[in-house]
């Protein structure tokens, strides 16, 4: 049987990931530096034959447009792309000529993500999904009963992303390899140069181009107000006064009326618990999740029924009057009685969450060391600069509901 031989060029950092022998590894660089190239194909080079493994991407969207791409032309390059064995449906699924099946899935909601067991797992842009999606991949990996091993790329998201503390904070069996946009020889000549003039020397070019876990200079809210002893905590304390959740249901809630699959893509429908305790002090919790408005409404419900509340708001702008019936339909059915107030708000948005900084300053905030809890703070440490700010909004209407329950209509 004929051998072909290929000759692959690698820049030093992806050369030392494909090296690695660790269980859990994390590339993480600059815009062209190389991650989501040497992602896939050290997947296909570490594929067995009858074996499985799952490439993952943050939505269907960047799958079908870069990740599921990015796999296809290095499977032609190296010859083991057959194109007879793809399917489409319900997700991409392909075969290998080398015996191996690569599953493609996207992350919009990780539980929809288990399934069979694994050999391998590479997420793409894994700072671009929740930690649940790693937490989830990382429990497959045990197929033939043997460990599997799982591999992450991405641009930083600052020093408190879940992808900083999994991969760069010394945990065993794992490791990380950093890579400058200009660590990469095959870019363009002069594409950092050219990036570097319109970015200038700020914190956003050290996390874009040297890909720095870097706290976003100019960001509403100092690392110093999270950053400090006690500001995480573990249970709920017992001398809560006022216990209240407040939902930011995400935009497009009303699409979902007409199809509960449309939009799933979008923000994150985010549940903030909220108690104030007789010193003053705020406590947060923070839950996200992408379902149909019906199950939405459904976890709300059942949140207050695990920690009953004095107040359940959510915010009803954008709509359509689809909120409002199916929470009364709910709670008839469900046979209890919680207090409920649909919101409109007309202040902005970014004033809405300004208001946090006169408790955040003060030390008054809290928030439980839970998955969404980090989330909110990850969050809340990006604004105005995130692509997400669903928890900081609903931290800010849960805030002011506590202020509405204590200082009375006037506030």
């Amino acid at each position: 049987m004929d051998t072909l031989q290929k000759t692959i060029r690698l820049h030093r950092v992806q050369s030392d990931f494909r090296r690695s022998t660790a269980l859990y590894r994390g590339f993480v660089g600059g815009r062209g530096s190389g991650k989501s190239w040497i992602g896939g194909y050290d997947l296909l080079r570490r594929a067995r034959r009858g074996r499985t493994y799952l490439v993952g991407s943050p939505t269907s969207i960047m799958m079908n447009d870069t990740t599921f791409p990015t796999i296809k032309k290095i499977a032609e390059d190296l010859g083991v792309w057959n194109p007879s064995t793809v399917k489409l449906t319900p997700y991409p699924t392909a075969t290998l000529s080398t015996g191996a099946t690569i599953r493609f899935r996207s992350f919009e909601d990780p539980e929809k993500a288990r399934g069979p067991n694994l050999s391998g797992c590479w997420l793409d842009e894994a700072s671009l999904m929740e930690q649940a999606a790693y937490d989830i991949a990382i429990a497959s990996l045990r197929e033939g009963g043997e460990q599997g091993w799982l591999s992450a790329t991405f641009t930083p998201k600052g020093p408190t992303h879940w992808t900083h503390e999994t991969f760069n904070t010394g945990k065993p069996d794992t490791a990380l390899f950093k890579a400058r946009t200009g660590d990469n020889p095959f870019n363009p000549v002069g594409f950092e140069a050219t990036l570097k003039h319109q970015y200038g020397e700020t914190s956003f070019a050290r996390q874009e181009l040297g890909g720095e876990f870097v706290s976003i200079a100019g960001a509403e809210f100092p690392g110093e107000w999270f950053d400090w002893p006690g500001f995480w905590f573990e249970d709920w304390p017992h001398n809560l006064v006022y216990k209240v959740l407040y939902l930011d249901p995400s935009k497009g809630v009303s699409d979902f009326a007409g199809d509960a699959k449309k939009n799933l893509e979008g923000d994150f429908q985010c549940f903030v618990q909220a108690g104030l305790d007789d010193h003053g002090t705020i406590f947060l919790d923070a839950h996200f999740h992408r379902e149909d408005p019906v199950a939405m409404i459904a976890r709300g419900i059942q949140l207050c029924r695990e920690w009953p509340v004095v107040d359940f708001s959510f915010e009803d702008n954008g709509t359509m009057g689809f909120m409002v019936p199916e929470v009364q339909r709910q709670l008839v059915a469900s046979g209890v009685l919680i207090p409920w107030t649909p919101i409109v708000n007309r202040i902005p948005k970014i004033q809405r969450i300004r208001h946090l900084a006169s408790y955040l300053s003060r030390r008054q905030v809290r928030i439980r060391n839970t998955p969404g809890g980090k989330l909110l703070r990850a969050q809340l440490g990006d604004v105005p600069f995130g692509f997400y700010d669903d928890g900081p909004d609903a931290a800010a209407g849960a805030v002011d509901r506590l202020e509405l329950l204590t200082l009375g209509p006037s506030a």
